[in-house]
């Protein structure tokens, strides 16, 4: 334990409380992403399965390993039942029995804290080494166990069979990436693989890839798309390297690498509308982009109106976001230019994972920039929304000089009724009244204004508990929750009066401060206390 904190810099300002720091970031992993897990998508932040880690370690790990290990902690184990005072006296007795309990310790961990799990099971690889450890314990009883020379030299012969075994699998199923997959898991060829797991992107296969294309185009530019260039070109020959232009820019009248195929795609080019599916298939599966770029987005245009109509069109269908645009410039897919941002307003600001508190929305900015393609002269991307009830978007391109477009719309997932918010505001007494009076349902907010403009300010809604430990870590040194929005994202426009309705936190508040404020400030402000601190 000592040696733990002594690694660990992070710790040693606060022990305890960055410790727990620690530990509640491993239910909220930010990764977003998707794991193939026995034919069907797993959503990563809804946390896995309580079968998902044994499944994983089973057809990841070689059978004779998971054997010995299987033998070396029943042997443990039953050391352990038949005399407990050895647990305490013998030390390898003890050492062998916590590194039995800790795989299970961290499965059980994980699906209690629902962490998310992403690419497999990588985060808890760290299992390999308790795993090997009790192997040996296995193969040193049996060894013990064997009485004579040949059951001995068996054991060994046993052992060095293992180890035979997993090179031949590794050698014949290589280049199919998870190289490392066993028997366990059922019939193991390439194309059950691709339909039943989430088959990882391993460096040795790419590099043999980048190296083809060298090969194949000794001379003349090599068009790669950003992934594949971060992780692999430095690996070439400087004169290769300095061949290497970097493009989303598709049919540019040179030959395009779009991440070759890593893994076996059954259909590449056929229609997929899932999130999930395009955010994991497109960048590492798809061979040729523009077939399937060029047909999703005619069933895009296809589908209806846009959600938001501006220099770039915006489609949803269901959790998925679809951007288009005719006639883009070449440098909105370029890394050096105009930067995407894509910020997501849930309805409730419980569901954003902890380091997101403080701006009260999630960002998407990455998850947009990784997909954008241009084709043709049009752009083109598809960005699945997270999966909890979405308030609204926020969405645009900037540069270093200022703001290109920006727009703002509602999603209305599980929207409230705000016509029916507005009724039952106006039969009350507002808790503040101002440019927009201000009415308390329980624990809602209700705005309403008459006579407004759809264009209207931004509102700030700063909210204090009456306990300051309710507030997240980031928000301690302020004192209050931001809760920021606009009308756009929280209300709507009904017959000229605008109504916005917005959820306040489930815990003591002790007074709220709200209002407007634009770019000369504050248009107006109020502060309300809550009956009885509710």
């Amino acid at each position: 334990m000592l040696t733990y904190y002594g690694s660990l810099p992070v710790l040693w300002t606060d022990p305890v409380g960055r410790f727990a720091e620690l530990a509640r970031t491993l239910g909220a992993h930010p990764n977003e992403a998707f794991n193939l897990f026995r034919g069907e998508w797993l959503y990563s932040r809804d946390g896995p399965p309580w079968d998902y880690v044994p499944v994983w370690a089973g057809i990841t790990t070689p059978p004779a390993t998971l054997l010995l290990a299987l033998v070396g902690t029943v042997t443990l184990a039953w050391r352990g039942l038949r005399r407990p005072r050895d647990i305490l006296r013998n030390g390898p007795l003890r050492f062998g029995l916590l590194l039995a309990a800790l795989p299970v310790a961290a499965t059980v961990a994980i699906v209690v804290l629902e962490s998310n799990l992403h690419g497999q099971w990588r985060q808890l690889y760290f299992l390999y080494a308790p795993v090997l450890l009790l192997a040996a314990f296995g193969l040193h009883g049996i060894m013990a166990s064997a009485r004579g020379r040949w059951p001995r030299a068996g054991a060994y012969a046993l052992a060095v069979a293992a180890v035979a075994v997993t090179v031949v699998s590794a050698v014949r199923i290589h280049p199919h990436q998870a190289n490392y997959f066993n028997a366990l898991t059922d019939r193991a060829t390439p194309e059950r693989l691709n339909s039943s797991w989430s088959v990882a992107v391993w460096r040795q296969a790419g590099q043999e890839i980048l190296n083809d294309i060298v090969r194949d185009h000794p001379s003349g530019a090599l068009f790669l798309s950003m992934p594949l260039l971060a992780q692999y070109t430095h690996l070439l020959h400087a004169d290769d390297r300095a061949r290497v232009r970097e493009t989303r820019d598709f049919r540019s009248g040179e030959r395009n690498f779009f991440a070759p195929a890593f893994t076996v795609c059954a259909d590449p080019h056929a229609s997929v509308s899932r999130a999930e599916r395009i955010y994991n298939a497109t960048l590492s599966c798809v061979i040729d982009p523009v077939p399937w770029f060029e047909r999703f987005r005619r069933e895009t245009l296809a589908s209806g109106e846009p959600l938001i109509r501006s220099v770039y069109h915006v489609h949803r269908d269901g959790r998925l976001l679809t951007y288009m645009r005719d006639g883009c410039p070449v440098t909105d897919v370029e890394r050096d230019g105009p930067r995407f941002f894509l910020h997501v307003v849930p309805l409730n600001a419980d569901d954003l994972p902890p380091w997101r508190w403080e701006y009260g929305f999630e960002s998407l900015d990455l998850a947009l920039r990784g997909v954008l393609a241009r084709i043709d002269g049009n752009c083109v991307a598809a960005v699945p929304l997270p999966d909890y009830p979405v308030a609204g978007i926020r969405t645009g391109q900037f540069i270093d000089g200022g703001v290109l477009w920006e727009a703002e719309s509602a999603i209305a997932d599980d929207a409230p009724d705000y016509a029916a918010a507005r009724r039952e505001a106006l039969a009350g007494e507002p808790v503040a009244r101002s440019l927009y009076d201000v009415h308390l349902d329980g624990r809602e907010l209700t705005y309403l204004r008459d006579g407004c403009t759809e264009a209207e300010a931004r509102f700030f809604l700063h909210v204090v508990p009456a306990d300051e430990g309710d507030l997240s870590e980031h928000r301690r040194e302020h004192g209050f929750d931001n809760l920021d929005f606009t009308l756009a994202v929280r209300g709507t426009r009904i017959d000229g009066n605008c109504v916005a309705v917005v959820p306040l936190p489930d815990y003591p508040i002790a007074t709220v401060r709200t209002g407007q404020y634009d770019d000369t400030g504050a248009l107006w402000t109020a502060e309300f206390a809550l009956p009885d601190g509710e």
